[in-house]
Parts: C-alpha cells; structure tokens; sequence
C-alpha cells in the first residue's frame, strides 16, 4: 500500500521537534508525543548479499548480517551539521541519520544512538528499542527491514505546537529474524 501521511497523523513514525522529531505520532497507540533533535544521513552502509561476506573480509571490516551470523563491525552513523538546519534539507537528513541509528540499533543490538534521538514519551519506539536488545541477549539478529522516511513535503511550517510535522512516505524493506542460522520470522516490506 502507497499512500502519503503527515507525520502528525496516527500511525506517523516521525515527528520533527528543534527542526524534526521522530519516532511516534502524537495520538497515535502507546504514544504521548514523539520529539528528537535534528540528525542526517546514511553513514551506515547499505547491507549487502551474504554472498559478499565471504573469508576475504578482514578482522575489522563490516561484515552485514547473514543467516550464518549477525552483522560484524558495523560502523557508528554519525549526525551530520546540516542535520541540525531549520530546512527541508535538514529535515530530511535528520530523518536519514535517525534511519540510520535505528538501523545500527537492528544490526547491533545497540540502541542508545537512536534512543537519544527518540522521544522517551514514545512508548511504541521504547518497546520497539527493547525488543530489538533482548532479540540481540536471545542470541538472534535480524536480516533485512531496513526503514527509510522522505519528506513530502517542499515547504516545511510549524505547527500551532512548535513542532514540524511534515507529510513523508515511510518504507521498510523485507526482513527476517534469524535464531541458530534459520528464519524464526519473517516480516513484509511496508510502504505508506
């Protein structure tokens, strides 16, 4: 399903606060109110084929999560200067950073980069981020599922509350969750 929805509506998966905030919607189940400080792009690499895992990769190189293991030596993503702009540029790259710290989250069991980023009056993303830990304590990780959010929106205003609620199509690849080298679960790829 493809459809456009403001971030301030139910079901809105980021929020813009300072410039954007993420994670939940206000309104929304399990939700106060979502607030995050600006943050940008994609500094995580994009995950690739277990095919390239292979034996040549060295003892400090990022090795993406396969259903022989989970990801090795993922970099830290690293919030960009225009991450923190009060412009549509901005926005987007807090968005692709709070994207990318969520995806680090996935790939490492780490969740205090995107937690730092979220509003803790976001209790779906608090139970999300904890789930994704104890996945990680289980001994499983996860293959796929990437998310990513792009701004519809060409002129970003305030809302009466302060805050930037711009409208932005929100997608997640096809994942797994992978225990002892086997899919557990699998999860759809989403877009709306």
């Amino acid at each position: 399903m493809v459809r456009s929805w403001s971030v301030g509506a139910p079901a809105g998966v980021a929020l813009l606060a300072a410039l954007l905030l993420t994670g939940c919607a206000p309104g929304e189940p399990g939700n106060d109110d979502a607030a995050a400080p600006p943050g940008p792009g994609s500094s995580s690499p994009a995950p690739t084929s277990s095919s390239e895992e292979g034996s040549a990769a060295t003892a400090d190189e990022y090795v993406p999560a396969s259903l022989e293991g989970p990801a090795r030596n993922v970099p830290e993503p690293v919030l960009p200067a225009l991450a923190k702009e009060e412009s549509l540029e901005g926005a987007q790259a807090f968005l692709d950073y709070w994207s990318d710290a969520k995806w680090y989250a996935y790939e490492t069991g780490d969740s205090s980069l995107v937690r730092k980023i979220t509003s803790p009056h976001c209790r779906a993303c608090e139970e999300e981020f904890s789930d994704i830990e104890n996945v990680h304590k289980k001994g499983m990780w996860t293959l796929g599922g990437r998310d990513s959010l792009d701004i519809q929106d060409e002129n970003l205003q305030r809302a009466i509350d302060g805050v930037y609620k711009p409208r932005a199509i929100y997608a997640r690849d096809n994942g797994q969750l992978i225990r002892d080298s086997q899919v557990e679960r699998a999860f759809p790829a989403l877009r709306r």
